[in-house]
């Protein structure tokens, strides 16, 4: 046993459940504030991001279709859908439900629904993460249920700065709530993060995710510059949804990013649990 904990920490660095974070400024690619910066643990539905661009750049069909089917259900964590089953859905909409409600079996079939099986898939989204230099990141399926997908706040900063080079991730990040065309259906969703579904702030880059072995994590890169600067703040391991809010309201704040809504807001939990 001690000999393979020992392979472990070799083949990756120190993992930590303590919490995390990079509050980084985009425009001038500098580390406003860290803490742990490069400490490995898992992201959850942040992976999300990665199945987003890898989908973006590798899908050839721009009407392709998929329908939520039993290979898709979450045999990890048991989580459910919105979505009908064995009902075709664009792959838009699909792409939409992802990332503005985090919905796992939508992002199971998008990763078979790129011209590839789901295992090609899975290597297209860890040799991204590689290309991108993400070294303390790997990917075992795309929606962030499995545990083994592990990444950095340091690495997940690259990755935020990627994803600002599509179009379609920024618009759906900053979504506040949408309908999903599923066969006749229209399927309202909520985004999964308050801060914009309550529009306190806009994103240029947002995406949340949670698991009992992760903690509450997520991405924000402000839409608007702050002091003539894009400031993003990158957390892991929050105590709660409400903290994790919360701790983002403030570096935001901190650094000169102004709240849109001005109401008092409590520590109402978001969306995703």
């Amino acid at each position: 046993m001690f000999k393979k904990l020992l392979c472990a920490l070799a083949v990756f660095p120190t993992v930590s459940m303590a919490q995390s974070y990079v509050v980084y400024d985009f425009t001038h690619d500098r580390i406003l504030e860290s803490r742990a910066p490069n400490n490995v643990q898992p992201i959850a539905s942040v992976t999300k991001l990665m199945t987003a661009n890898v989908f973006l750049e590798n899908n050839k069909n721009p009407n392709c279709s998929a329908s939520i089917s039993d290979e898709d259900f979450d045999y990890i964590k048991g989580t459910g859908t919105k979505l009908p089953k064995y009902t075709p859905i664009s792959c838009n909409e699909l792409l939409k439900a992802m990332l503005v409600h985090s919905d796992n079996y939508a992002a199971h079939a998008l990763s078979r629904s790129a011209g590839m099986s789901r295992i090609q898939f899975i290597q297209k989204m860890n040799q991204k993460a590689k290309q991108l230099g993400m070294n303390s990141t790997r990917f075992h399926d795309s929606s962030g249920l499995s545990s083994a997908n592990i990444s950095s706040a340091m690495d997940l900063v690259k990755l935020a700065k990627y994803s600002m080079n599509k179009p379609q991730i920024q618009m759906l990040s900053n979504t506040k709530a949408t309908y999903v065309r599923a066969g006749r259906q229209n399927v309202f969703m909520q985004n999964t993060n308050r801060l914009v579904r309550e529009e306190m702030f806009d994103a240029a880059i947002n995406k949340t995710g949670y698991i009992r072995e992760s903690g509450y994590n997520l991405v924000f890169v402000n839409k608007h510059q702050c002091n003539k600067a894009t400031i993003g703040v990158i957390s892991l391991n929050n105590a709660s949804s409400g903290a994790r809010s919360n701790f983002t309201r403030n570096k935001l704040e901190q650094y000169g990013c102004d709240v849109l809504a001005h109401e008092d807001y409590g520590l109402e939990e978001d969306e995703e649990s």
